[in-house]
Parts: C-alpha cells; sequence; structure tokens
C-alpha cells in the first residue's frame, strides 16, 4: 500500500463518516432517507482509519522509527487539529452565534480538552482510544512478529469477536455512564483491527503482494464488487461486521487503477481527513443544522456539508501545519 493509496481509503473513509453521521443532523430524521439509511448501515467508517494506521505504524516500527518520542510528537499534531478546531467553534463561532451553549464547568472543560469526555461534540469520542492505540501499537507488532502472520490474522479475529460478543452482553448500558470504561472498549475493538494492518505491512515487507494480479485494471469489476459489499452490508445490521466489510473495501480499493480527477480528489480528502473528521460535527449536527435541513434531499445535504467540511479543513490545516513546524513537531 502506497502512501498515496492510503490516502486514498482514507478520503473513501472521511466521505463515509459524513454519510454514516447524516442521521445524526437534528431533523433529518423527518426526511424522505429510506436509501441514506441502508448506506449509514454499511459506512462506518473507523476500521479503515485504523487499518491504514496500522499498516503506517509498522513500517515505522519495522524502521525504528516507533519511539516515545515520535508518539508524542504524532499525538500532539493530533491534539494541535482538535485544539484549533474548539477555538474556531467553540471559543469563536459558539461564543458570538450560541452564547451559552459551549459553557461548561472548569473540571469539565478540562477533561473535554484532553479529549476524555466529548460534551463539544460526539463526533470526538474516538480520539483518546486512538491516542491510547497508537501508544499500544509496539507492544502489538511484536505480537504480530512473534506469532507470525497468519496465527496472528487467527487471533485478530478471534479476539475481535469475543470482545464483541462480551460488549453487547454485558457493556453496552454501562458504556455511556463511565468515560474510562468506553475509552478501554474502543481500544479493546481496535487493537484487533491494528493487527490486520500491521499483518497487511508485513505482508508487503516481506515482498509478497496484497492484492490478486488478475484483478489488477478490472475497475468494472473492482466496482461491482464495492456496490455488492455495501449493498449487503447495508442490509445486515450488526455491528460486528464493520472490520470484515473495511478490510474487504481496502484491499478492493488497491486494485484500483484509476487516475485524473477521482484519484486526486481522494488523495486530496485523504489529507484533509484529520480537520475534517474534528469539525463535521460543528458544520452540521452541533452547528447550522437549520440551514442544511432548507435543502430538503439528504443526498443533497450530504453533498453540501461535505464541500463545507473540505473548505473549512483547507483553512485549517495550513494553520495546524504552521503551528507544528514552530513547536518543533
Amino acid at each position: 500500500m502506497s502512501r498515496e493509496q492510503s490516502a486514498i481509503i482514507k478520503g473513501i473513509a472521511i466521505l463515509l463518516m459524513l454519510i454514516y453521521h447524516l442521521n445524526n443532523i437534528p431533523g433529518i430524521q423527518g426526511l424522505d432517507n429510506c436509501l441514506a439509511d441502508t448506506l449509514i448501515t454499511a459506512s462506518h467508517p473507523i476500521n479503515y482509519f485504523i487499518l491504514v494506521s496500522g499498516y503506517g505504524l509498522y513500517f515505522a516500527y519495522c524502521q525504528k522509527r516507533l519511539t516515545w518520542n515520535c508518539l508524542l510528537k504524532r499525538t500532539l499534531r493530533l491534539y494541535l487539529a482538535y485544539w484549533l478546531v474548539l477555538a474556531v467553534f467553540v471559543l469563536g463561532i459558539g461564543a458570538l452565534f450560541y452564547p451559552g451553549r459551549f459553557d461548561l464547568s472548569w473540571d469539565v472543560l478540562l477533561v473535554n480538552f484532553i479529549a476524555w469526555r466529548w460534551d463539544y461534540c460526539i463526533f470526538t469520542w474516538f480520539l483518546f482510544p486512538y491516542v491510547l492505540m497508537t501508544f499500544a501499537a509496539k507492544w502489538v507488532f511484536r505480537l504480530v512478529d512473534q506469532l507470525g502472520s497468519s496465527v496472528s490474522v487467527v487471533v485478530a479475529v478471534l479476539s475481535y469477536l469475543a470482545v464483541a460478543v462480551i460488549v453487547s452482553r454485558f457493556l453496552v448500558p454501562l458504556m455511556s455512564q463511565y468515560h474510562a470504561l468506553n475509552h478501554l472498549v474502543v481500544l479493546a475493538q481496535s487493537l484487533p483491527v491494528l493487527m490486520v494492518g500491521a499483518v497487511a505491512a508485513r505482508r508487503a515487507l516481506s515482498g509478497r503482494s496484497l492484492t490478486w494480479n488478475w484483478m489488477h485494471g478490472k475497475n468494472w469489476l473492482v466496482i461491482m464488487l464495492l456496490l455488492a459489499s455495501f449493498a449487503l452490508r447495508g442490509q445486515i445490521h450488526s455491528m460486528i461486521l464493520n472490520p470484515f466489510h473495511a478490510a474487504f473495501v481496502c484491499w478492493l480499493v488497491l486494485h484500483m487503477t484509476a487516475g485524473g480527477l477521482p484519484k486526486r480528489t481522494f488523495v486530496e480528502l485523504g489529507n484533509k481527513s484529520m480537520p475534517m473528521w474534528f469539525s463535521q460535527g460543528f458544520l452540521a449536527v452541533v452547528m447550522f443544522s437549520e440551514y442544511y435541513l432548507l435543502l430538503h434531499w439528504p443526498l443533497l445535504i450530504w453533498v453540501v456539508w461535505a464541500l463545507v467540511c473540505y473548505l473549512v479543513s483547507c483553512l485549517l490545516m495550513p494553520v495546524v501545519s504552521l503551528l507544528a513546524r514552530r513547536l518543533g513537531l
């Protein structure tokens, strides 16, 4: 998987994230969105980012670059984007146009600042578990090296299924009450997916192909399989299928040979996916939902939302990069 291919997958994932969160826009539930409901079921985006992270972090691990200093800088860059979004939307736009909406006590404000809680915007719930996952990656990769690729995949699948069963039967009612439990559960669900991404990187480093040669260039076949996969996933309402569906979609995307505007679009979206992730909730769910509802059709709302998120990320990303350089990150 090249850097360009990973950016394309992240670009697809951020668009899926906007589809998945479409039904969270206040008032959209009353619209005719049968197709949107099917797409929302099939579009859980988190596992795409975890797979790509596992792949990239394993390369850094093998090159001895996955040091604690490197992980700390990576985390701080992530938080810089998050804090900038909070400054723009909570201290800036929120204070001007939504006074009082974001008033929190100092202790609650502090835990939101480190993303332990997500009172400002629920869509940032994955940030803290993602940071925990990143710091746990070295131990996961050591386990992968000890077990080997085939055994690691089996362990990843079995551990993910075991966690899913335990969570669904015993822990779901408690997760909304205890943030620590929520973070640990998400971490436990994420590590097996991270392991699969590492196995893919391990296979690539050994010189073995991640794809089937006979499928390269057959974009029509890849597109048909993608559509079939999303249609099937959209009809099966089981969250346990999410990482398997994401892995299959990522594998199919690696066979694509598209160029030109579609390729540049997904690469650009992938490179802007971080600020888009942090700002998307503020830009339609927490704020401005009444304006999106004037568009009436879910597809049109989604297109405008995606465009607005992208344009905002174009403004935010240079600031994040500048701050990171100034801070030596």
